[in-house]
């Protein structure tokens, strides 16, 4: 399907994910803003695919480069790609809509958030995605559905019985910190939170309305994903966030299985979160 949607493929950089966002953040942040505050783009949004995948939206139809290419690919290295939206992915054309609304704010949110090298970017995304999940009516039972499906998609990462977990008293103060930050409630949510929220909103009265061609949970479980990926959260702390997350609410529950071997490989570190309120309302 056709699409008014630009991509550039931007190859930052860089020996390590930490080094390659190092390079990106601060280049995305001196041209996206700008442009869209000049009135150049209406939206973007940006994933990570080893290189990274700028999408926008020119405000108007325009030839190939426009002025904002030209400035995404001024002294790096880049290729022009086709974007191709996953429409089923996100349950249908208006639910798409809804998902690239929801790209372009946290996006925009995270440009900054990115730039300060945070420490908690877990504790965030559990905020962020718990907000999403509420506000399009799922119960806790339902959001520990999610949890599990997003442990399912990660489950070649997560080890069955990785040594984290053999300390059972670390493993629990971990999964205590999570449930903490599933069942909280900021006094004064952020808009990057609201931002999550409104979509959650708007996926929920889709579904209502019989307009979503995919099951509510299984859509909210690829925003899970996607966001993960924009802030920037390896697949392996995307496991163990994910198996600890649907522990903390539906209690010790076995891994999901794997087809691929893990026999021999590192286990991951002791996990760790700083207990959080809510998204700096000030980012962005």
């Amino acid at each position: 399907m056709d699409t008014a949607w630009k991509q550039v493929t931007i190859d930052y950089p860089g020996r390590s994910r930490h080094e390659r966002e190092h390079n990106a953040v601060p280049h995305l942040r001196s041209v996206l803003p700008a442009a869209e505050t000049a009135g150049l783009i209406t939206s973007w949004w940006f994933i990570r695919k080893g290189p990274w995948r700028i999408r926008y939206l020119p405000a108007t139809p325009t030839e190939h480069p426009d002025a904002v290419h030209r400035l995404l690919t001024q002294n790096v290295p880049w290729t022009s790609d086709i974007y191709e939206p996953e429409t089923h992915t996100f349950g249908g054309p208006a639910a798409m809509d809804t998902a690239h609304i929801l790209f372009h704010h946290d996006s925009h949110y995270l440009l900054t958030y990115l730039h300060g090298q945070p420490t908690n970017r877990r504790e965030h995304s559990l905020i962020l995605n718990t907000a999403l999940m509420r506000a399009a009516g799922l119960d806790l039972n339902e959001q520990a559905d999610v949890w599990a499906r997003a442990a399912q998609h990660r489950a070649d990462h997560l080890h069955p019985h990785p040594a984290v977990r053999t300390d059972l008293a670390t493993w629990e103060s971990f999964t205590d910190k999570v449930r903490h930050l599933l069942l909280g409630n900021p006094r004064h949510p952020s808009d990057w939170q609201n931002a999550f929220a409104n979509a959650g909103t708007t996926l929920g009265d889709l579904r209502t309305t019989g307009t979503l061609t995919r099951g509510l949970r299984a859509v909210i479980t690829d925003h899970v994903i996607f966001h993960w990926n924009r802030i920037g959260l390896p697949a392996t702390s995307q496991a163990t966030l994910a198996q600890a997350a649907t522990e903390a609410i539906l209690g010790n529950t076995p891994p999901p299985p794997t087809d691929q071997q893990t026999a021999g490989r590192a286990p991951d570190p002791a996990p760790r979160l700083t207990t959080v309120s809510s998204p700096d309302a000030n980012h962005g």
